[in-house]
């Protein structure tokens, strides 16, 4: 029993997890009016009532300290977006503070140049798992500016059923082999990184690759292609470079390599298409399972002279769309020709972006997603860079 309720006080944290996952940075808007959403009785099961003894608590008769030091600090930093603030405390009381203990939270919205800050309640539920033995998780959404989004369900935490454990497994396992894909690199699906022509974002398997780099990539505006440190890149994915200073001249070996992966097949009755939810960065894992592949990629040699639009792969010459180039003492290539040496998979964002955040703004700018033959869904990396983004 004690290990039923603690399985269950698991899924009750998670929930709200989730719910701060989802909550967007407030921001300003066009809106200036507040609107408050409205959710049926449907979105609450019934809750256990109160405690005995216990009473509701009273409404705060003002903001907290600690709210108004946080929006004196808001005032004062943003300036440009915000000049005065107001406080409220929700009134009346929705029909759920009748069948769950609660107590009242605070929090703010910016909507045109106000900050809106309001007390509002939230269920108890550690109380409730204390008293009653039953673990219930809520959740809220912040979807847009100047939309105050109540409480939006309370369930009672319910053990997963066995094919939702399945799912679940399913789309751990994939980070698990996403994460080989990128050994050291961390996860990173570039929501949050706007680059510029200077500074572009490159990404490995969703790993920021980026970071590594001992130069920023660049977009070389005069030939319109991406440049990259060619040692960090080729290193990334397994080559070894070597650098002639007499002849200006790099040499890159890839060995041949062959790996037993993980790869991901769609269930009966989907396609690679159907895989990912909207918005979603990990696949469904009701829509897909797990195949074990051997996956070769062969021995090559290229190399490329400074300056010069022509590369010798495996002794023969294939003309580039650009040439290597010095900068910054670090020789700069085409991230699109060495990528492809590996067989891998090339996109592009540009100045558009592709990503949408909670809050409504688009976010993922200036960036190279490269995908290759280990990744375990090479063969469809992602509905947002198969349809959104450009295929180099």
């Amino acid at each position: 029993m004690k290990r039923d309720r603690a399985r269950r006080a698991r899924w009750a944290a998670w929930l709200v997890a989730l719910t701060l996952m989802l909550q967007a940075s407030p921001g300003g808007a066009s809106e200036t009016e507040l609107e408050i959403a409205e959710y049926p009785a449907e979105n609450y099961e019934p809750g256990p009532g109160w405690p005995e003894g216990w009473s509701p608590p009273p409404a705060p008769e003002e903001m907290s300290e600690r709210m108004k030091a946080e929006v004196e600090r808001v005032l004062r930093e943003r300036p440009d977006m915000y000049d005065r603030y107001d406080w409220w405390v929700w009134d009346p009381l929705p029909a759920w503070t009748q069948e769950y203990p609660w107590f009242w939270r605070e929090d703010w919205m910016g909507c045109g140049t106000t900050l809106h800050v309001y007390a509002y309640p939230v269920p108890d539920t550690q109380l409730i798992t204390r008293v009653f033995g039953r673990s219930f998780g809520w959740t809220r959404l912040y979807l847009k500016p100047c939309r105050y989004e109540p409480i939006q369900f309370i369930v009672e935490a319910r053990e997963l059923s066995e094919e939702e454990k399945l799912a679940e497994g399913r789309v751990i396992e994939y980070q698990y082999w996403m994460d080989k894909s990128h050994p050291g690199l961390g996860r990173d699906n570039g929501s949050e990184s706007n680059g510029s022509p200077d500074n572009i974002y490159v990404f490995l398997n969703q790993g920021d690759a980026s970071k590594r780099f001992d130069a920023p990539a660049y977009l070389d505006t005069t030939v319109n292609r991406v440049r990259v440190p060619i040692r960090f890149i080729s290193e990334m994915m397994g080559a070894e470079v070597e650098w002639d200073e007499t002849n200006r001249r790099v040499g890159i070996h890839f060995p041949a390599v062959t790996r037993q992966v993980m790869k991901v097949i769609p269930a009966p009755g989907y396609d690679y298409p159907d895989l990912f939810d909207p918005e979603a960065d990990w696949p469904n894992g009701h829509r897909f399972l797990l195949e074990e592949r051997t996956v070769s990629t062969p021995e090559r040699t290229v190399v490329l002279t400074i300056d010069q639009p022509v590369a010798v792969v495996d002794g023969r010459e294939v003309p580039l769309d650009a040439p290597p180039v010095i900068r910054n003492d670090r020789t700069m290539v085409p991230v699109r020709f060495i990528a492809e040496q590996m067989g891998a998979k090339v996109y592009w964002v540009g100045a558009e972006p592709i990503f949408r955040l909670d809050d409504g703004r688009l976010s993922g700018t200036y960036q190279v997603h490269i995908f290759t033959p280990f990744f375990p869904l090479y063969e469809y990396p992602s509905w947002y860079l198969e349809n959104r983004a450009v295929r180099y």
